[in-house]
């Protein structure tokens, strides 16, 4: 029951990078002219465009390798692509990555509540452990 718990708890240090993030990012898109406090006008939706970044590998693992891993990958990669044509693409890829969380979440509470369930749900929800 406590790993339910676990997995239960929202995601919420991610839901607010990921605001934040889609702030900045939005900020850089309407502000005409755009912000140049340093010489790089797309620097504060780049900034923006990193943090989603980081709120999207942190809501897709559990793992602390995995996180290590992947939050300066993805960070660097949407910090990268962001222009105002890919703005919505990369809103979209949280999305994405909050809905696997809230199915995988789903996905384990259907196997606490029925345990004689199948392989499927064990897989979908990522763990083969039984409680």
């Amino acid at each position: 029951m406590t790993n339910w718990l676990a997995r239960a708890r929202p995601a919420a240090l991610p839901a607010a990078i990921a605001a934040t993030g889609i702030c900045l990012m939005r900020a850089a898109i309407t502000l005409t002219p755009p912000v140049d406090l340093i010489g790089m006008p797309g620097l504060i939706g780049s900034a923006g465009a990193a943090l989603l970044g980081i709120a999207t590998a942190l809501t897709t693992s559990r793992s602390r390798t995995t996180r290590t891993i992947t939050v300066p990958g993805l960070a660097i990669g949407y910090a990268i692509v962001f222009t105002s044509d890919t703005s919505s693409a990369l809103l979209v890829g949280y999305l994405v990555a909050l809905t696997w969380w809230a199915i995988q979440l789903t996905a384990h509470t259907l196997r606490l509540a029925y345990p004689g369930t199948g392989k499927a749900l064990r897989r979908l929800a990522g763990s083969n452990a039984t409680g």
